[in-house]
């Protein structure tokens, strides 16, 4: 009964138009609804996906969102309240169903939108791995870096600096940096770009390497005079060596950091860092100063990823350069050796020359004193006939030339060039001289210099020959691993000493009675004249040269020379 008064009410209230149509119930103009004065469709099906000023992607959005709050769709719920159990159920769970379809719709989308922005960020990342695989050089590899993170193509951001380790350990210099400086050249730059649609990032890098503008860019000029002091303990840029640092230029206390906020232009800016598993290598600052865009935290993921996907590249580029600059090194250290070598070699040709002109003209001046004594004698003592005296005088007097002939040629081969100098740097001079055979051989040498040690008069290149033939000696007798010892002291006395101590086998008894002797050697390809020659020269000097065999093993050779205070003690006799 109360069904059937329920359908004549509603017959009635379709009869008098009062329910079937929301235009009506809601009171609507014409021109705010295109379903104003429709028949036999209601609003939702007409307006589609639009609901007022609001459109929405998807049509059970709009359903939800409006429909089901609007005041006549309710409405029309209440109509049918008085119908079926069944009938309110079915709509209830239609309902219901198109709600969860509508939060389903919306996962599906974001995760497709995910999907679309990992695909991106993959293509991206292919495309720099391609432009960084056909690079060797660190300023390539730097200048296709902030290329990516600067074009439109790449990551989009204004301005981006970088600032890279060097020598110095506790510092970071800047490098590099690309973006306007400017805002009428970020509008010139940005004009110029929508009319290149199909510039590539490719082409935007082999293009900046052609013009070099990285290098001569009025922001990398700013940029290569400022740096990041890495143990400031105010610093905040500097932590973004470590993680990625998000900064506002009125949040800085250091010094440095406002330094470098005010050369650069910087107010909201992140820091990135460059940096791989092992080494720390420097760090990248990015801002949007221009367009104004915040860099959110997935920008800055982005930026981290595209960064450290050309890390690797950026370091080995680094090393290679690094291996160039210490090949090129040890080039020419070995080019310094070969012609010390060479300078050593003839100097130590010259001293043989010399040691056996000096003994050459030694045994040639005593036969010729005995030639002139006896001749002047059989002039003094016996009668002779004219042509006989004659002829005695001729001997005497060309036995008399050639003995001061011999005479002048000794003193000037024997003769001295003393000037004032630092025994221990003509020590230490002769230790660099034999570093790179130590090296070879892993000999340890160990020196001690006494710092006490006054200025000597000595002549420099020969004393130079004597401790660089001992200490080759040294070297020669101790075997790989072995240690070589070198000692400075002077004492009140007025004498300096240099002692030399190696860890050889030693010298044996035999040996050492007759180890200045000249021509004596115990080596297969030896002259016998390095240590007479050392000898010769620290006699001459006024001083001695002396060495032992202590019972462990070993040798050890003193040299003993005098400390001359006074130069003119040191005038050459005339011959």
């Amino acid at each position: 009964m109360d069904e059937s008064r329920t359908e004549q009410k509603e017959q009635e209230g379709r009869s008098e138009g009062r329910l079937n149509h929301c235009w009506e119930y809601l009171g609507c103009d014409k021109i705010d609804c295109p379903a104003h004065s429709a028949e036999g469709k209601q609003c939702w099906e007409i307006t589609g996906h639009r609901c007022g000023d609001r459109v929405f992607a998807r049509i059970e959005e709009k359903l939800i969102q409006c429909c089901f709050r609007c005041p006549f769709f309710k409405q029309l719920k209440e109509r049918i309240k008085g119908r079926r159990w069944a009938d309110i159920t079915l709509l209830e769970t239609l309902e219901d169903a198109l709600i969860r379809s509508s939060k389903y719709s919306t996962k599906v989308e974001d995760l497709y939108m995910e999907v679309i922005r990992r695909s991106k960020l993959m293509n991206l990342l292919g495309e720099v791995s391609k432009i960084i695989a056909r690079l060797d050089k660190e300023e390539d590899i730097i200048l296709a870096i902030l290329t990516v993170t600067t074009a439109r193509e790449g990551l989009g951001f204004n301005r981006a600096f970088v600032f890279l380790r060097g020598d110095e350990y506790n510092t970071l210099r800047g490098k590099y940096a690309l973006g306007p400086s400017s805002a009428q050249e970020a509008e010139t730059i940005w004009r110029v770009l929508d009319r290149e649609s199909d510039t590539s990032l490719e082409k935007l890098v082999s293009k900046g390497q052609k013009l070099r503008y990285l290098r001569n860019s009025s922001l990398t000029m700013i940029t290569s005079s400022l740096a990041i002091i890495l143990d400031d303990p105010e610093g905040q840029i500097a932590r973004g060596l470590d993680e990625i640092r998000f900064v506002h230029r009125r949040d800085l206390r250091s010094a440095g950091d406002l330094e470098i906020a005010a050369a650069l232009g910087l107010e909201v800016f992140c820091v990135v860092p460059i940096a791989t598993v092992e080494d720390r290598l420097g760090l990248m600052i990015v801002d949007n100063i221009f367009t104004g865009k915040e860099v959110t935290p997935e920008d800055a993921h982005l930026l981290e990823m595209v960064v450290s996907h050309a890390t690797t590249s950026l370091r080995a580029a680094q090393l290679k350069d690094s291996l160039k600059k210490n090949v090129e090194s040890l080039k020419a250290t070995y080019r310094k050796l070969k012609a010390n070598e060479e300078r050593m070699l003839r100097a130590e040709r010259l001293a043989i020359q010399g040691e056996m002109t000096a003994s050459v003209l030694h045994e040639l001046k005593n036969p010729l004193v005995a030639i002139g004594g006896f001749t002047r004698s059989l002039i003094e003592h016996t009668e002779l006939s004219g042509s006989d005296r004659e002829k005695l005088e001729i001997i005497k007097n060309e036995a008399d030339r050639l003995e001061s002939y011999l005479g002048n040629l000794q003193s000037s081969v024997t003769r001295l060039k003393r000037e004032e100098g630092d025994i221990n740097q003509t020590v230490e001079d002769v230790c660099q001289l034999m570093q790179h055979e130590l090296g070879e051989l892993r000999i340890e040498l160990r020196r001690n210099f006494s710092p006490d040690i006054p200025p000597c008069f000595f002549d420099q290149v020969k004393i130079h020959e004597v401790f660089l033939n001992i200490l080759q000696n040294a070297i020669e007798a101790v075997q790989e691993g072995g240690r070589i010892a070198v000692r400075t002291w002077a004492d009140a006395l007025g004498f300096v000493y240099v002692e030399f101590t190696d860890s050889g086998e030693g010298i044996s008894k035999k040996s050492m009675a007759r180890i200045f002797t000249p021509f004596f050697t115990t080596k297969e390809d030896g002259s016998g004249l390095g240590l007479a020659f050392a000898n010769r020269i620290v006699r001459d000097h006024g001083g001695e040269i002396s060495a032992s065999s202590p019972k462990g093993g070993g040798a050890v050779f003193l040299v003993k020379l005098p400390v001359f205070l006074e130069k003119e003690d040191l005038t050459e006799p005339e011959d």
